[in-house]
């Protein structure tokens, strides 16, 4: 359970550095605002009897990241941060070296559904950051490939997103 929290810990700090950028302050009176889009897939399944977490984010103004836990990481687990889609059209491709070895998280993703609005505030760092924008559900069918074993991904955290983040300082 611990390192279940640890990984869950370092996901929600790679997702939020990513999302929000590496924490450059906005001084003052000069709030910043940046229009970011990509996309989320976050997954689970089951690789030889082992729990699995993958997720694939994109982000076009902080790049994109790929991460792979095996059975809370006692089995493996890595991430890795590129400039290269995961997303090309319905297609979705994401490599990752788990212990050497080439781990493959493919198959297909399309948005489908209405976009869901989406607004938010918080104060991170010394900055106020307020994101506004849109969600749209991304249906998919993927799959985890890791030392010869293929395994369906359930991926209920799946979406494409739209976002204005304004960064403001909060420190005079």
């Amino acid at each position: 359970m611990r390192s279940t929290q640890l990984i869950t810990g370092a996901l929600a700090v790679v997702a939020t550095s990513s999302l929000f950028g590496s924490g450059t302050a906005a001084y003052a009176g000069e709030p910043t605002t940046t229009n970011e889009k990509g996309i989320l897939l976050e997954c689970s399944g089951t690789w030889r009897g082992e729990e699995v977490y993958a997720s694939l984010y994109e982000n076009n103004t902080y790049g994109n990241t790929i991460q792979i836990v095996i059975a809370d990481g006692d089995v493996a687990g890595g991430l890795r941060e590129t400039t290269k889609a995961f997303k090309d059209g319905r297609d979705v491709r994401g490599v990752l070296k788990l212990k050497g070895k080439k781990a493959v998280v493919e198959g297909t993703a399309r948005a489908v559904g209405k976009k869901t609005p989406v607004h938010e505030e918080h104060d991170d760092a010394g900055q106020h950051i307020t994101i506004d924008g849109t969600h749209r559900r991304l249906a998919n069918d993927l799959t985890l490939t890791w030392k010869g074993t293929s395994v369906p991904l359930d991926c209920d955290n799946a979406f494409v997103y739209d976002l204005q983040v304004t960064k403001e300082s909060t420190v005079d």
